[in-house]
């Protein structure tokens, strides 16, 4: 199965970080965060690749080109100012029934062939992947009286991380509206149609998620890739 990876956002709220470079080429720890992503799938098997590029894609290319791997890969090229569901709608004759999208600035230990068997297994037009996350803050529910009916400190809730295995037939279920909302609102109009229609399913990867959007978060996330790589260095084991 081919691997598509979303390259294409400018990454505003990390600031100067992405004046000059895409947000997937920003390095974690002295690591180009794309390059650290694509070793990993190389290491599970997979080596054939879709870059959907946008905001300074020609970095991408060069950073792609200059990879000494054994891979196949293509580029996608939407424009500047398209929704991540349209790029992925853009690159659809490039890849077969299904394609495994990820976003192009998040790394997981998640074991690819097991997210793939899941999806095979069910009779999902999607299948998104969540991790658990503890919120930062209290979550408060109130009636329309303003008193609160429950309160509860740093939950736990499943969000989803950016991987999602997409059936190219999915794409006959929505308007051509749907496809063409802005940012990531048509992606979420897309799911929850499939979710109308029982057709979005979930796999919930509780190991190691890195992401970033601003350079607070982006510190948080090298000490993560950081005792990540200690551990395996160590003899630690990853999921398997």
């Amino acid at each position: 199965m081919k691997i598509i990876i979303m390259c294409g956002g400018r990454g505003k709220r990390l600031g100067t970080l992405t004046e000059k470079i895409p947000k997937p080429l920003v390095k974690v720890n002295n690591q180009i965060i794309l390059n650290v992503k694509l070793e990993q799938y190389l290491q599970q098997g997979f080596n054939d690749f879709i870059f959907c590029i946008g905001y300074k894609g020609s970095l991408i290319k060069n950073t792609v080109s200059k990879l000494k791997s054994n891979m196949n890969y293509q580029f996608s090229d939407a424009g500047l100012n398209v929704g991540i569901l349209e790029r992925i709608y853009n690159a659809k004759d490039l890849f077969d029934d299904q394609i495994l999208m990820t976003y192009g600035d998040t790394f997981t230990d998640i074991k690819l062939k097991k997210l793939i068997d899941s999806h095979h297994k069910s009779d999902n037009e999607v299948t998104i992947v969540t991790a658990p996350i503890q919120n930062p803050f209290g979550l408060v529910e109130f009636d329309k009286d303003n008193k609160v009916t429950y309160l509860k400190e740093k939950p736990i809730l499943n969000y989803y991380i950016g991987y999602a295995i997409i059936n190219k037939s999915s794409f006959d279920l929505i308007p051509s509206e749907v496809v063409s909302m802005p940012d990531g609102e048509g992606l979420i109009t897309f799911f929850k149609s499939l979710i109308k229609m029982g057709k979005l399913g979930v796999y919930n990867h509780s190991g190691l998620q890195i992401t970033f959007n601003t350079k607070e978060e982006l510190k948080v996330a090298e000490k993560k890739l950081i005792r990540f790589y200690t551990t395996l260095d160590s003899g630690g084991k990853d999921e398997k």
